[in-house]
């Protein structure tokens, strides 16, 4: 037997797992049980949408199509120049933007979140624009605010796809 697992770097949250472990009897996999007691079908779909955006091609660039305004491009491209410098400038996500709440969040849980965008994203990319290259990164330096994940189109030298 071999698995083969497209979300390698996926890991069940502390939170879910602290879940699974107070619930009697404890379930087998305590995050798909989690998800049949809590989890809204639409939730599954809204999510589902940020894990595998839309994209729009302008100019030779390609944009998440949820931060793209015809406006903005034109402000970062006359700012920045090139292609690439204003495609990592739209194309960036703070992942502590995505959600408001008073609860308390492990930051492991806010970095599982951005690894997994950034996993997804790629396949995004690949299954959109299978014979391009793109540079999908994860940033979680002390100048960020929390992590951030984005792509850029990749020039000549390696890149993540």
């Amino acid at each position: 037997m071999k698995i083969r697992d497209p979300l390698s770097n996926w890991s069940q949250p502390e939170a879910i797992t602290l879940w699974g472990e107070a619930v009697s009897p404890p379930p087998q996999d305590a995050w798909l049980d989690y998800v049949n007691y809590y989890v809204h079908p639409d939730v599954v779909s809204v999510v589902g949408r940020l894990l595998v955006p839309a994209f729009v091609e302008h100019e030779g660039g390609v944009f998440l199509q949820n931060r793209f305004t015809l406006s903005g491009y034109e402000s970062w491209k006359s700012e920045l120049g090139e292609i690439p410098a204003v495609e990592k400038m739209i194309n960036h996500q703070h992942i502590y933007d995505l959600f408001s709440t008073d609860d308390e969040i492990a930051e492991a849980s806010f970095d599982n979140v951005a690894n997994l965008m950034a996993q997804t994203l790629g396949l995004a990319l690949r299954v959109s624009f299978p014979g391009r290259r793109f540079n999908i990164y994860v940033s979680t330096t002390d100048q960020d605010y929390g992590p951030v994940v984005g792509f850029h189109s990749a020039d000549s030298s390696p890149s993540d796809i």
